[in-house]
């Protein structure tokens, strides 16, 4: 490996153990995904999408799988799994491009209203 190489993988390993999980959320035209990935070895320890049942059938049940409703009731399941398996707060990267507002506002509001913190 070059020094460059040496010194990413460095960086990379700072920053997983200051922080050791991210969120990862991905948006498509009908549903909505979130997962909490350990960063040390890639292990998701918490998801959830509104392709499941019991996020879509949770009172009162949602219609549309796809708005900020959705998003906000993807944002409190993902919190109430997280806090299961004790992860504390997660960091997250805004995509590129995007503003911090809509569907993605509605799910990290819901996420740090749940007690996970966000980095």
């Amino acid at each position: 490996m070059s020094n460059a190489e040496l010194a990413r993988a460095a960086l990379r390993a700072a920053r997983a153990a200051a922080n050791p999980f991210t969120l990862h959320v991905s948006m498509s035209n009908k549903h909505v995904h979130a997962q909490i990935v350990r960063a040390v070895d890639g292990h998701v320890v918490a998801s959830a999408s509104t392709v499941e049942r019991a996020v879509r059938e949770r009172e009162p049940p949602i219609r549309v799988t796809s708005d900020k409703v959705a998003a906000r009731r993807v944002g409190e399941v993902i919190a109430e799994r997280a806090k299961k398996v004790e992860v504390p707060e997660v960091r997250w990267a805004r995509p590129y491009g995007a503003r911090f507002h809509g569907k993605f506002a509605s799910l990290l509001t819901a996420l740090q209203s749940g007690g996970v913190g966000l980095a």
